[in-house]
């Protein structure tokens, strides 16, 4: 079996948000060169794409940080755990990316719920990214929308399964195999099942068994907020460069994701790219396909620090 082992970083620090929660990020790769900053999806955590990530940080200056309550960050609490302080940490995150590395042109290069927070930050607070990168964005078009009905009633499935999810388990090889017989995540990499198992998971020692760190009604209420929240008319008018790499919407087993993401780039012109025979999960599924297509996209933007 293939363990994948995660470097120690660079370097360290560790931000506290408006409401106190605790946001640790994590500095890789090349300095000297062009700063990427990545993040996940729902329930998952930075730490597993790191079959992706690790391919570019020869290229790249790599800043990583997990949302609020989910992989390396501890749990604050259950109230905050919101889309809309997704968005305002993400503010801040920036601005301490700033001021403990230094300031210079950053790239931003989100995965799902992080895609969706990343366009509604831009909305919000405006140009802060040199470009957004944005991997199958787990976006609900609004009413009358193309696509509109299969995202919404993926969201709203979504909410259902979270808050059922398999949770203190004795050994988190258990989830690991749980991942491994799903359909949905059979393109997976060798490692990768057992990297994401321990990636969301931490081991309480005085009940001897493992929990997820974002328990599934935190990230139900993350799916929940998702499928009310319309962005998909606005991302034309975002004011940074975007480009979208999102999974393959022809496969029989296709998510909502995908196919919306092919139907914003038919209706709305946004560049866009699909890694052939990859799932929502690209980024560990195929990814030498999804960095070159990174790269190539960053190379386009020709980016002077």
């Amino acid at each position: 079996m293939s363990e994948l082992i995660i470097p120690k970083p660079n370097n360290r620090t560790q931000l506290t948000m408006s409401d106190g929660a605790i946001m640790r990020l994590r500095q890789y790769g090349n300095q000297t060169k062009p700063r990427l900053v990545l993040c996940h999806g729902n329930g998952f955590a930075i730490d597993a794409y790191f079959p992706f990530w690790r391919l570019l940080m020869s290229q790249f200056d790599l800043i990583l940080y997990d949302q609020r309550n989910h992989g390396q960050n501890p749990f604050h609490n259950l109230s905050g755990h919101r889309l809309k302080n997704f968005v305002s940490d993400m503010e801040e995150v920036f601005n301490g990316i700033n001021q403990q590395f230094g300031d210079k042109p950053t790239i931003g290069v989100f995965h799902s719920i992080s895609a969706v927070t990343a366009i509604k930050h831009t909305l919000e607070f405006g140009k802060k990214w040199q470009a957004l990168i944005l991997f199958d964005p787990a976006l609900v078009p609004g009413p009358d929308l193309p696509e509109r009905d299969i995202g919404l009633e993926f969201e709203l499935k979504l909410v259902k399964w979270a808050k059922n999810r398999l949770d203190g388990i004795s050994n988190y090889r258990d989830l690991a195999d749980n991942f491994s017989r799903a359909k949905t995540l059979k393109r997976w990499v060798p490692g990768a099942y057992e990297l994401m198992a321990r990636s969301i998971l931490h081991r309480d020692n005085k009940m001897k068994k493992w929990f997820l760190n974002c328990p599934g009604i935190a990230e139900s209420k993350i799916y929940e907020d998702n499928s009310k929240t319309h962005l998909t008319e606005f991302i034309s008018e975002l004011s940074v460069p975007v480009k979208l790499i999102c999974a393959d919407p022809y496969q029989p087993d296709a998510l909502a994701p995908s196919k919306v993401g092919h139907a914003i780039h038919k209706e709305y012109g946004i560049s866009y790219v699909a890694i052939s025979n990859t799932s929502h999960l690209l980024q560990i599924e195929k990814p030498k396909e999804c960095a070159l297509a990174l790269t190539s996209f960053v190379n386009e933007l020709n980016v002077t620090l």
